[in-house]
């Protein structure tokens, strides 16, 4: 199985209080406010084990199930970020197909990492997350969407319904950290992130960790 490196920084999000974090009502039909293909990208992505959480680019501005109640938040510093981010939840079908598109496509770069949902100064919940990023400022993101559902409807089964029932009668949401893991493959990433010898190190390889891209944004107040 193709696997993704672990970025070296984890993922901090703002939600309000209100957020539907336990039990959600509306995890595809919300991003159909935004577009078709996020819509799709959102049913399809449970099929995979996965949840589409979030988009942020210039073109597309801020989209995603985790932002439909908090997009616009009374004091709030907002900010119009430039570039290319990407948040799902983790699954291995999910970081299979990721990793297969981004061996193809120059300008965006996928890992692992943990993301974290803060409401205020209290974390609501830690949970295991594939981000997907391009530092481009000026990179256009919809033919790339488009192959992403493209790749997701192939993989999907026609027969699974689990988006279907997800919306009539709730999504129960919970996230994982560890239980998708391979200990044997974690203990490994650990020890080789430990190493300080110079000379180990290009015996053994860099670490499985990658540097996060830079981002570029503009913050605004309202």
């Amino acid at each position: 199985m193709t696997s993704l490196p672990y970025w070296d920084s984890d993922v901090d999000m703002e939600v309000a209080s209100w957020f539907p974090l336990r039990m959600d009502y509306l995890p595809v039909s919300v991003n159909a406010h935004h577009s078709a293909v996020l819509r799709q990208i959102a049913a399809l992505s449970l099929c995979m084990d996965s949840e589409f959480f979030f988009l942020a680019s210039l073109r597309s501005g801020y989209a995603g199930t985790l932002l439909r109640d908090s997009m616009f938040v009374p004091g709030r510093v907002n900010r119009i970020g430039l570039g290319f981010t990407m948040l799902f939840g983790y699954s291995s079908p999910m970081e299979e197909l990721l990793s297969s598109m981004v061996d193809t496509e120059e300008e965006v770069e996928a890992g692992v990492s943990f993301c974290c949902l803060w409401n205020g100064d209290i974390m609501l919940d830690n949970f295991k997350s594939i981000v997907l990023v391009s530092g481009n400022p000026l990179f256009d993101e919809g033919p790339f969407l488009a192959e992403l559902a493209s790749n997701l409807e192939r993989r999907v089964s026609s027969g699974r319904s689990l988006p279907f029932f997800a919306e009539k009668f709730g999504y129960r949401r919970f996230f994982i950290r560890y239980e998708t893991d391979d200990l044997t493959g974690l203990e490994i990433s650990r020890l080789l992130f430990e190493m300080e010898f110079e000379e180990t190190r290009k015996s053994v390889g860099p670490s499985p960790e990658v540097a996060f891209p830079p981002l570029l944004g503009i913050d605004l107040t309202f």
